[in-house]
């Protein structure tokens, strides 16, 4: 398999030769660095060239006319990719010298995903902590499971995407494959939301690389953790875990798979069950009066026959 590298640099100066060095020292060689500049205006245009004129065959730098900002450029670049597989990179991070090798192995025992993630470390000036997931409190046994269940794509909207785009690496067919053009959203929310939608994500449970904690990141970690309600109890917590989270789930889903039918989803039968539920829970006349209003409002995919059936 041939391994692009989808980079994107913009004033990446201070840390981008120990990053580019490290992909350079890969134990299984790249084919091509894609690099696209948003309009750098330190050094970092001066090293990409030295890069470049010593490694003519792997190196393709783009300079940007203007600036297109993180989530175009990173678009930009990875489409520029030709190879089968991309790996994407910060300008930032430290790459393990086994990414490359893991990440084709990966691939070739496991052909039915398109798509694949890994765990990072977590540097500082100070400090280096060797799980970013464990550090999330997101264990990889629960990963595995969720990929085994079916899960991933919905644990990824109750959390908040966890998955960063510098630990992720995809088929380039699945660009074709899953119609991924005109990024609405950072490439790391969307093609990892898309992907495990169609459950073709999978995951290297190791550290592959280091991710960068320092106050210029473009972007930097992204998550949101979970809102606990402490007056939340009894069928109010679980309409707010089991029915309310499925709703947002579908429609995450319906937003990022536009052309299809999210009622043929796996989601969508856990969300009718859990939904159901929450309504036999409900009260006689309660329930009624409230399936009766969610019916006028179009909420909850309920229907008149669902008055009689729940």
């Amino acid at each position: 398999m041939k391994v692009s590298v989808a980079l994107c640099t913009y004033n990446g100066e201070e840390y981008l030769t120990e990053q580019l060095d490290s992909i350079l020292a890969q134990t299984v060689s790249v084919n091509e660095i894609v690099i696209c500049d948003d309009g750098s205006t330190d050094k970092t245009l001066e090293i990409l060239s030295e890069y470049q004129n010593n490694n003519p065959e792997i190196f393709k730098v783009f300079k940007n006319e203007t600036n297109l900002g993180f989530i175009k450029n990173f678009e930009k670049a990875i489409k520029l990719c030709t190879n089968e597989i991309i790996v994407i990179s910060d300008q930032d991070d430290i790459w393990e010298k086994d990414k490359v090798e893991q990440t084709i192995y990966f691939f070739e025992k496991n052909p039915q995903f398109d798509g694949v993630f890994h765990d990072l470390k977590l540097i500082d000036d100070n400090k280096t902590f060797p799980s970013y997931l464990n550090w999330k409190n997101i264990s990889h046994e629960n990963i595995f499971q969720e990929i085994k269940n079916n899960e991933l794509f919905a644990a990824l909207v109750k959390k908040g995407s966890f998955i960063l785009g510098c630990a992720l690496s995809i088929k380039k067919e699945a660009l074709r494959k899953y119609e991924m053009e005109n990024f609405p959203i950072a490439h790391d929310y969307y093609i990892v939301q898309k992907l495990s939608s169609k459950n073709k994500l999978g995951f290297i449970p190791k550290s592959l690389s280091a991710y960068r904690l320092h106050p210029n990141q473009v972007y930097g970690l992204r998550y949101k953790s979970d809102k606990k309600e402490e007056n939340s109890t009894g069928s109010q917590k679980y309409f707010k875990e089991y029915v309310w989270i499925y709703l947002e789930i579908l429609k995450r889903h319906k937003e990022i798979n536009p052309k299809e039918d999210e009622k043929e989803t796996e989601t969508y039968s856990v969300f009718i069950k859990n939904r159901d539920n929450y309504l036999k829970s409900l009260g006689f006349l309660k329930k009624k009066i409230y399936v009766l209003r969610c019916i006028r409002h179009n909420y909850l995919y309920l229907e008149i026959a669902d008055l009689f059936r729940i």
